[in-house]
């Protein structure tokens, strides 16, 4: 398996005649324990995948039904509108709980927070909605996330290494990357503590072998009936990519993921079945994981990208703080905040994050897919460019 050396993390892959594996660095940089079959990711949003495998066979099971409100199961009068398949498929409307303003508790969230749209009417990707299927799961199965996990997901399939509560001797605890001295560092607990303890959107940790194994059992019959498979396997009406817990991409369907520190991909082939996961505890750069996922999944890739890109210092001519809008049709809004080498970009309900400059007049927003070309006033994400205009 031909992968960068310098990958910090886990590959595991299945093709029609053969298995493929690569383990390689350190769980910890403090201990030298070093990434094994044992080790257990962070899967990030890779848990959404879960979460909803365990939503369709408590449908399948009638204890659940696709039309359920959400306030049949919890005290959202708000939400009266909003169903099981609407939070399965993110078009609910219902804003995401992952930004600034996020207190510590994520019922008195749930309940001050109103939908920005109907439901249907668009596509758009939102934690807070695998946040409130957990809950709802919880009260269907009455049983915990943590053993919904063990009872829908691992038993079936005799997982030892996919929990909610890693084994500290197998967990890869999550590494940030210093870009002002060049090097990577522990992740600072206090840095996603206000977050644990939230499930449904995420963690959920694994081996990569567990979570290759995870995605042949949804295509194979072990989690689901032919025909719920069925629709996983095509979009959702207003989205198109997307169907339930599940990211749909040249034949191929499964979820990626990131979190503070680390981040994971993992595809199973509908017609193929060759299965690709990938799994690092470290911050890279987003496209030098894509560049490896893709090679691993034979897709084109234009680009040999770096781990970590080489940022520029901000000179007096970089001032780009403002407000702004996107023309995206949602009319989406942004801030961008400079104090000397610190520059952060603050989109409406999203943690603000570092934008570094990489190329003048062009910046990146870091942990993301996401470009900002000042010159032309465009926005680029994922490859798709949108003009922006100042609010100042």
């Amino acid at each position: 398996m031909n992968i960068q050396q310098d990958f910090n993390g886990a590959c595991y892959c299945i093709t029609s005649d053969r298995t493929k594996t690569y383990y390689h660095g350190y769980q910890s940089l403090s201990l030298p324990q070093v990434i094994s079959e044992d080790t257990q990711f962070n899967l990030a949003s890779l848990s959404k995948m879960y979460t909803a495998i365990i939503a369709l066979q408590l449908i399948e099971n009638k204890q659940l039904d696709w039309n359920d409100p959400i306030t049949k199961w919890l005290p959202l009068p708000q939400f009266s509108h909003i169903t099981i398949t609407h939070l399965l498929s993110h078009s609910s409307g219902i804003p995401e709980y992952i930004a600034d303003d996020f207190t510590d508790n994520i019922m008195t969230y749930l309940q001050q927070a109103i939908p920005d749209y109907e439901p249907n009417k668009y596509w758009l990707y939102s934690n807070t909605n695998y946040v409130l299927l957990a809950f709802i799961i919880e009260k269907a199965s009455g049983l915990s996330y943590e053993q919904c996990i063990q009872t829908y997901i691992a038993t079936p399939l005799q997982f030892t290494h996919t929990t909610t509560q890693p084994l500290s001797k197998w967990c890869a605890h999550e590494h940030i990357y210093d870009y002002q001295h060049k090097h990577y560092k522990n992740l600072d607990e206090m840095t996603s503590q206000r977050f644990a303890g939230i499930y449904g959107d995420g963690g959920v940790y694994a081996s990569v072998k567990e979570v290759a194994l995870f995605l042949q059992g949804v295509l194979d019959g072990t989690y689901l009936s032919q025909s719920t498979i069925q629709l996983l396997t095509q979009p959702y009406a207003v989205a198109t990519h997307y169907s339930y817990g599940f990211i749909l991409q040249d034949g191929w369907m499964g979820h990626t993921g990131g979190w503070f520190g680390c981040s994971a991909q993992a595809f199973i082939h509908v017609e193929t079945k060759e299965v690709v996961v990938l799994a690092t505890n470290q911050e890279v750069f987003p496209a030098y994981e894509q560049a490896i996922m893709k090679q691993l999944m034979h897709l084109p890739y234009t680009i040999e990208s770096r781990k970590q890109l080489i940022t520029l210092p901000f000179t007096a001519n970089d001032f780009i703080s403002g407000h702004y809008q996107l023309e995206d049709g949602l009319s989406t809004r942004f801030t961008i905040t400079q104090a000397q080498q610190n520059v952060t970009i603050s989109f409406e309900n999203q943690l603000t994050v570092e934008l570094f400059k990489i190329a003048q007049d062009y910046y990146w927003i870091r942990n993301t897919m996401s470009y900002l070309d000042t010159k032309n006033k465009v926005f680029i994400d994922e490859g798709i460019e949108m003009s922006y205009t100042a609010l100042d």
